[in-house]
C-alpha cells in the first residue's frame, strides 16, 4: 500500500479546507509531484462516495493504479474529456479534472469546456495542472468559468 509524502499530506489538509469552504480547488503543482494522489486523498477526506476523474486517455491507467495502490474505497469513474457525453448520471460528490489548463481558451470557451460546465458546473471540483496559465493569465477566467463556484462570479 502506498502512502502520501509529507508535503502531499499538508497540501491535502489545506486543500480539503478550501474545497469545503468554496466547493472549488485548484492544485497548481509542479509536474510529477503527485497532484493525482493528492486529489484522490482530498476526495477521500471530503467523504466523497462517488468521484468523477477526467483526464487524458493515456493517463487513465495510471490514475486507476494510484487509486488501487493507495487503497481508496469510494466509487470512481475515470474517463477522458472526449467521453463526457457517455456520462448518464450526474450524482457525483466531487469532480476532479486533470490538465485543467486545457479549458483556458480565451476569449471563447471550447466545446468540451462548455459541456463540462453544463454537466458538472454545480458540483464541487478539484482542478489539476502543472501549467495553469501557459500563455496568459487571462486563461484562468475560463478555467474557473466552468464552476458555479467560480471566484470570478463575485
Amino acid at each position: 500500500m502506498f502512502e502520501l509524502r509529507s508535503y502531499q499530506v499538508d497540501i491535502a489538509a489545506k486543500g480539503l479546507n478550501i474545497l469545503k469552504k468554496h466547493n472549488i480547488l485548484y492544485l497548481a503543482m509542479e509536474v510529477r509531484c503527485g497532484k493525482t494522489a493528492t486529489s484522490l486523498e482530498i476526495a477521500k477526506q471530503f467523504e466523497a462516495k462517488k468521484v468523477l476523474f477526467l483526464t487524458k486517455k493515456k493517463a487513465i491507467g495510471s490514475i486507476l493504479s494510484d487509486y488501487k495502490n493507495f487503497g481508496y474505497t469510494y466509487h470512481i469513474d475515470v474517463i477522458n474529456d472526449e467521453s463526457m457525453h457517455k456520462i448518464t448520471s450526474n450524482d457525483y460528490d466531487v469532480v476532479i479534472h486533470d490538465e485543467h489548463h486545457r479549458f483556458g481558451a480565451f476569449p471563447k470557451p471550447g466545446l468540451y469546456t462548455k459541456m463540462f460546465k453544463k454537466m458538472f458546473g454545480h458540483l464541487p471540483m478539484i482542478f489539476l495542472s502543472g501549467t495553469p496559465c501557459p500563455e496568459s493569465y487571462s486563461q484562468m477566467y475560463h478555467q474557473f468559468w466552468v464552476s458555479d463556484y467560480s471566484p470570478f462570479r463575485e
